[in-house]
């Protein structure tokens, strides 16, 4: 699963997102943004919601997630290392390295995993820390037919670094559980895949990829997401930022041979700007298959 938007109430994603862009001959992750480490809180927080920060409430930025319902191949470990820079109003967000791993054990489950070092700067404050990780489980409940779509289940424990949440009087809790799902339909030349679902730091998120498979080695997608906040909208408002979010991003993958792949990335947010806003994130890496079990 990979993420989209920024993390927390600062200048992510979401990350992640890595997520997978399917290539004639792996998964290859591609990501809107970092797995992703966000801003410190800017300083407004430190001035008017003292109050509220003594009280521990928490909020987050709109983030989302998207993955497709694909198992690995049983035995395949999928490892994708990547870069990623995030442009916002008021500062940068780097991640690298970054690493997604995808491993399928048989047929119906998978697990998979990430990591990532992150350098974030909001005005004159820069933080160079742990980004964030995750593990997940992804469940084939319906493989997909002729007349129908797979269905997949992919619960994902995230811990956030300290590259999101230090010197963040409004942080969110550090463990937090995302609970989607995900449906996906191929046809001849492309496949749509969706992912909808809810992060337990109050966010509502649902995000479509339509993905061109018209060519064996090259992979053109576009990624559209969208994300609400559930939790403490008053102050949300007060603070002057956006409860919700959109996000497109453009992308391709090439297979260089079978079971490597190279992938690049740009997006931005749309609507109204606000310090969590994407100006332009641009992520770039290297996915590879190694197979740990089993016949070749």
């Amino acid at each position: 699963m990979r993420k989209m938007g920024t993390d927390t109430i600062s200048p992510k994603n979401g990350d992640r997102l890595h997520f997978a862009v399917v290539a004639k001959w792996l998964s290859v992750p591609i990501f809107l943004t970092s797995l992703s480490p966000s801003f410190p809180l800017f300083l407004v927080c430190l001035l008017s919601v003292s109050v509220q920060a003594q009280q521990k409430r928490r909020v987050s930025a709109p983030i989302s997630f998207y993955d497709d319902a694909e198992i690995s191949m049983p035995g395949v470990l999928n490892v994708s290392e990547y870069f990623s820079y995030t442009k916002v109003p008021a500062g940068r967000d780097l991640s690298f390295p970054s690493t997604y791993l995808a491993l399928g054990l048989n047929r119906r489950v998978g697990v998979e995993g990430s990591f990532s070092y992150a350098s974030s700067q909001f005005e004159e404050s820069r933080i160079n820390a742990l980004g964030d990780s995750s593990v997940a489980v992804k469940l084939l409940v319906f493989p997909e037919g002729k007349r129908w779509p797979a269905l997949a289940l992919n619960p994902m424990l995230e811990v956030l670094g300290d590259a999101s949440i230090a010197d963040n009087p409004l942080a969110p809790g550090r463990v937090n559980y995302v609970l989607p799902l995900v449906f996906q339909k191929s046809f001849d030349y492309y496949r749509i895949y969706s992912m909808a679902g809810y992060l337990t730091r109050g966010i509502v998120f649902d995000s479509t990829v339509f993905e061109l498979n018209r060519w064996s080695r090259v992979t053109p997608l576009v990624i559209v997401s969208g994300s609400r906040l559930t939790h403490e909208l008053k102050l949300i408002s007060d603070l002057g930022l956006n409860r919700s979010r959109m996000d497109v991003t453009g992308g391709v993958a090439v297979a260089l041979k079978p079971g490597v792949a190279v992938f690049v990335n740009t997006g931005r947010s749309l609507g109204r700007v606000d310090l969590n806003s994407t100006r332009y994130q641009v992520t770039f890496g290297l996915s590879f298959n190694v197979r740990l079990w089993g016949e070749k």
